[in-house]
């Protein structure tokens, strides 16, 4: 257990302050479950359309989560040998690999797959949250897929855990020793959260997806086996915490001498699984199935949905789609007020649909 910590934790030299954080203001549940939360919001139909790629190489194949900026969709591809990534340029419907995996100069660790879009200063951040890398979208546009920019953090002791985002200058997510984190890029010094109920162990049984407002100093989490989302936002020494939960984690950190794993029982269910945001909404894929362990093919049906939840920054309901087909992932043009979906299919794809302006 001793070796195995020492490699999560080893990575290079920064040295981090201490923030504080006020406490959480969790909203009175409504209703027994996210869905019962919506029960008085409109319902829309959608009905969408397949999108036909010009593929060079191999084809998409995973697309377990995606953002939209700028006329191009990143697509995630992790499970993919030598790439993390599949940029799709939707000005020609073409798809070209991106993220290289590997340990060589610019090269991603084999392990990653976060991503987060500086939209002001139209830029993209990627991570294997050892190493950030910061790539020009004018750049990405035009083909070239170097670099501009690049910063390493020391977390020895205080180590990232999954998904993190760029939010004006911060670098926001969980970590193994505190939920809520902010590092500030400029100065190198840590905001911490609220600890994780049952201690530092708990961490890989609550982890979360996040999402960056597009210009505010905001963010929401999601939590892909426990009924809770929040609302974060950073301010100076402080992070504000709106939360909705419909219940805490029933998984267990299970330990041996080598390894640790995330233990669930039979109730067990998968929540949300994917996210996109535009300034004034909250998109949530929600799926609310318990997790089928039958057979590969029903545990994967177990987290696709068709039903996506619009929310406000205040975490107020606002509206449901109801797709005319399952996905895994979703990504939203607000401009064109377009949402983009993940075809479930042995050769997946990518679905457009027109969203409705509500009455």
């Amino acid at each position: 257990m001793k070796k195995l910590i020492l490699r999560m934790l080893s990575v290079t030299g920064i040295f981090l302050g201490t923030g504080i954080i006020l406490p959480s203001c969790e909203v009175e549940n409504k209703g027994e479950n996210f869905k019962d939360y919506f029960a008085n919001a409109e319902v829309i139909e959608l009905t969408g359309n397949r999108i036909r790629l010009q593929e060079n190489g191999k084809p998409l194949s995973y697309m377990f989560n995606m953002t939209f900026f700028d006329s191009l969709i990143l697509v995630n591809e992790f499970p993919d040998r030598d790439y993390t990534y599949k940029l799709i340029d939707l000005r020609d419907q073409s798809v070209r690999p991106f993220g290289k995996k590997g340990e060589g100069p610019n090269e991603l660790l084999s392990d990653a797959f976060y991503f987060s879009v500086d939209h002001p200063n139209n830029r993209l951040f990627l991570t294997d949250n050892v190493h950030y890398y910061i790539y020009d979208v004018f750049d990405l546009k035009n083909g070239s897929d170097e670099p501009k920019e690049k910063f390493t953090m020391d977390q020895r002791e205080k180590r990232f855990m999954g998904s993190t985002v760029h939010v004006n200058g911060y670098i926001v997510g969980s970590m193994l020793h505190k939920r809520f984190c902010a590092y500030q890029i400029s100065n190198q010094e840590l905001i911490e959260g609220e600890a994780y109920k049952g201690g530092p162990s708990m961490a890989m049984a609550n982890q979360s997806f996040y999402m960056n407002h597009p210009t505010k100093n905001m963010a929401v989490y999601g939590m892909s086996k426990v009924p809770e989302f929040g609302i974060l936002t950073i301010k100076k020494d402080t992070i504000e915490v709106n939360k909705f939960s419909w219940g805490e984690t029933s998984l267990e950190v299970s330990h041996t001498k080598e390894t640790m794993a995330v233990v669930g029982n039979e109730e067990l269910r998968y929540e949300y699984t994917s996210v996109a945001v535009t300034e004034e909404f909250i998109y949530f894929l929600y799926s609310g199935k318990k997790i089928d362990r039958s057979s590969r093919k029903s545990m994967m049906n177990s987290g696709l949905s068709n039903e996506v939840y619009v929310l406000d920054w205040e975490g107020k309901p606002i509206r449901k789609y109801n797709l005319d087909q399952p996905t895994r992932s979703i990504a939203v043009d607000s401009k064109n007020k377009i949402l983009y979906t993940a075809s479930f299919e042995e050769d997946p794809t990518l679905v457009a649909y027109n969203l409705t302006d509500p009455k």
